[in-house]
């Protein structure tokens, strides 16, 4: 079966860490023939089963290519519902005039690219596309026309959630929402945003979370007298981190006795403002330290929780899927302070660490931390955070039953 699986960079940085768990299940099926069309190549690939291959035809398109696709765009009924939509829903402004425009110019460039690719190679059994965005809706304009005989989408949060994007505008989903062979959402709140917010069918969701490999060697808590809070994300204004600052500068006043540090994994373009903002509210308290690691591979994580004692995990999110940051801890046994948005409730609770409000202060966020640090079940909030994985979200359960799920969607 030719499955072709449809990422924004993968296997090319930056991002799309996730899929490197999933890819291993793809390479292990014998029937499946998979090949990875990335939207953006650039520097060196990461590498991928033997059996999948990468090609390269929906990359980089040229300045000419991209022009040639706006001028289409201006002519298209996909752009023209676009701008009805945006007039009926009191959306219409210059800057959503010009994000549908663009939005159709990508569709029609991507699906020229899949079409040239079809040509090449020939039919394509399922198109995979592992965002809910452009790519997506050009393999549906491509299946319509013929050539690709089923498309399916994984949607997350970026993709999701109309608040994650300027002017509360999510360009062109609604038009092509209801034409999916299948949507996975990786909880039930998603599944149930899409169909109230899209109004998506429900017959064609379906719940298939994310999944991590157990980590072989748990993380230990730290000592006496020591504690170690860390959080994972991309740095952008909806990752809230400045509220993580704010809470562990109150944190370390209220326990001048404890030796804390706070490390944060991940780059993205508020880094260094965020750098910044620890430097002035942190560094004039004795008893804290704090580092930022940037951008790390996906198994330099799993290496660190191994070989790290970290007590606590952090993420206080406005918006969020069920995020593989707070899986990959949760495997090491480490307990998590996360906010009830998304689907972060299927995967943090009281019982496994700290669920927060959807908007919870720096004071909330201490109260979160002092509980898992020094309550009387902390041990059990470590033992509880491993286990809700291994029953939930182990990669080997949920990457297997997925693959299959698949392959029997495009068997039919």
């Amino acid at each position: 079966m030719r499955i072709a699986l449809l990422t924004n960079a993968y296997p090319y940085h930056p991002g799309e860490q996730f899929i490197e768990d999933e890819i291993e299940y793809w390479g292990r099926d014998p029937l499946a023939h998979v090949t990875v069309l990335p939207a953006v190549a650039r520097g060196e690939a990461r590498p991928v089963p033997n059996a999948v291959s990468v090609d390269l035809c929906m990359a980089n398109g040229t300045l000419p290519a991209r022009l040639f696709a706006m001028w289409l765009a201006l002519f298209s009924g996909t752009l023209w519902r676009e701008w009805n939509y945006l007039r009926r829903a009191g959306k219409w402004s210059g800057y959503t005039v010009a994000r549908a425009l663009l939005h159709t110019s990508k569709v029609i460039a991507q699906a020229r690219s899949l079409r040239r690719y079809i040509r090449r190679h020939g039919e394509i059994d399922v198109a995979y596309c592992y965002w809910n965005d452009t790519q997506s809706y050009a393999a549906l304009l491509v299946k319509q026309a013929g050539g690709i005989r089923k498309v399916i989408s994984r949607i997350h949060g970026i993709d999701l959630h109309e608040v994650r994007k300027p002017h509360n505008y999510m360009p062109l989903k609604r038009q092509f929402i209801h034409t999916y062979d299948r949507v996975f959402t990786t909880s039930g709140a998603a599944r149930d945003y899409l169909q109230e917010t899209y109004g998506a069918a429900a017959a064609s969701i379906a719940v298939s979370p994310l999944g991590v490999p157990l980590a072989r060697v748990l993380s230990k808590p730290s000592r006496a007298g020591v504690l170690h809070v860390v959080s994972v994300s991309f740095c952008l204004p909806v990752k809230r981190l400045d509220r993580i600052v704010e809470a562990m500068q109150l944190f370390a006043l209220r326990h001048q006795e404890i030796a804390i540090t706070w490390t944060h994994i991940g780059g993205g373009p508020l880094l260094g403002d965020i750098s910044r903002l620890a430097a002035e509210r942190l560094s004039g308290i004795g008893n804290i330290s704090f580092e930022f690691l940037g951008a790390m591979e996906n198994d330099a994580v799993k290496r660190y929780y191994a070989g790290t004692p970290v007590d606590v995990f952090i993420n206080v999110s406005e918006s969020e899927g069920v995020p593989v940051s707070i899986m990959e801890a949760m495997s090491a046994g480490v307990p998590a302070v996360a906010p009830d948005v998304g689907g972060i409730s299927n995967l943090v609770s009281n019982q496994c660490g700290v669920l927060l409000g959807k908007s919870p202060s720096s004071q909330d966020i201490v109260r979160a931390v002092e509980t898992v640090a020094f309550g009387e079940e902390k041990d059990v909030l470590r033992t509880n955070a491993r286990k809700m994985v291994e029953e939930n979200f182990d990669s080997e359960r949920n990457y297997s039953g997925f693959v299959a799920t698949v392959m029997a969607i495009g068997a039919h």
